[in-house]
């Protein structure tokens, strides 16, 4: 980079993205700090899932240019080093003034702006990019992406995050290794997992509830029986379970519905039963929402503590709210985890392995 800088005064502007010319764009090499961490690898950043997306729309091959600071990217600008930026727009804007006609701004939820940001020379790529972000809002794309990375902030407040913290200091690091070998297994990343049994229990191994669910991953007793469980009260068995189970939920689901959403629908079968969400997807179509989008189930799945709905389905009643609420706390939990806790990456387990870690 600092290479790349000095000589910046001495190399000609990038020439136009085309067939042998990718489009080069500045991301932020640590993405701002409300933008939350990705439950899949497929997510990325935001930043990074917009530059993509307007590459896709020009038919050009993508070079991404990690860029440390705000600063940098404006030098880099300025230099014609860069198509084009993308950045959370305030703190863009506070470090270097930016030129109305040269950025695209985008509004997402809860006053979160961002902005492509182009070289004064780049007029063109510039006004193509305002059209595409048109498009984007016209077909419900900017919709998907403010739910997808987004949807869930605000759900928990400043009450809910102090007793997770606390959590996180005096419960998790008990159960640290039972959510890695859960990871070693299923290839869910621990700290999910960790998220989900905060939901279910506060990480409290003996919790029970009214239904009849118990353990650190909240089992059913068919469910128990399903995955081999002889004591839902045993935490290494209930997360090893729980874990393996939201796998093979994942697997159920139809090919259509593609990541990361295919996870929250796993999130949302976990606690209504596959037959109810199938049951939801059913009638999402009449109301004219997408079955194979979270951002469309979301609105539905409430709709099946309602008889006008729930008598048409075979599954019957549900209470589909609660499943929305879980999915979006887990990711807050999930969010807040990633941020505290490493990645961890664990050595393949083959089967005997696997069967040991029982």
């Amino acid at each position: 980079m600092c290479l790349l800088l000095a000589g910046c005064d001495r190399l000609l502007p990038l020439p136009p993205p085309g067939t042998d010319q990718p489009l080069v764009v500045g991301l932020l090499a640590d993405p701002p700090t409300q933008e939350p961490a990705p439950l899949v690898e497929e997510m990325g950043s935001l930043s990074q899932e917009l530059a993509g997306l307007f590459a896709e729309r020009l038919g050009v091959e993508i070079r991404p240019v990690a860029v440390p600071d705000h600063r940098t990217l404006h030098d880099l600008l300025g230099a014609g080093r860069l198509h084009f930026a993308v950045t959370d727009e305030p703190q863009f804007g506070s470090a270097t003034p930016v030129e109305p006609q040269h950025a695209v701004r985008i509004e997402f939820s809860g006053q979160r702006h961002y902005a492509l940001v182009f070289p004064a020379a780049a007029a063109g790529l510039r006004r193509q990019a305002a059209d595409f972000i048109a498009a984007w809002r016209a077909d419900g794309t900017l919709r998907r992406l403010d739910d997808r990375y987004f949807g869930h902030i605000g759900r928990l407040d400043s009450d809910d995050f102090a007793a997770f913290l606390g959590h996180v200091r005096s419960r998790l690091p008990k159960y640290r290794k039972d959510f890695l070998d859960a990871q070693a297994i299923t290839g869910l990343d621990w700290r999910l997992l960790a998220a989900v049994a905060y939901q279910e229990s506060k990480w409290d191994p003996l919790a029970t509830s009214p239904t009849g669910v118990r353990g650190m991953m909240m089992l059913t007793e068919e469910t128990a029986d399903r995955m081999g469980v002889t004591n839902r009260l045993d935490a290494r068995q209930s997360i090893l379970a729980g874990a393996e189970y939201l796998t093979l939920l994942m697997e159920e689901l139809p090919a259509e519905i593609q990541a990361p959403d295919r996870l929250w629908f796993a999130l949302a079968a976990y606690n209504l039963g596959m037959g109810h969400l199938r049951g939801a997807r059913s009638f999402a179509p009449g109301l004219k929402r997408d079955p194979n989008s979270w951002v469309d189930m979301r609105e539905v799945l409430p709709l099946m503590a309602r008889p006008e709905y729930y008598a048409r389905l075979k599954s019957g009643r549900a209470r589909g709210g609660e499943a929305v609420i879980l999915v979006e706390n887990i990711r807050n939990y999930h969010d807040i985890l990633a941020r505290l806790e490493p990645v961890h990456t664990p050595p393949s387990l083959g089967a005997a392995t696997k069967a040991a870690a029982r």
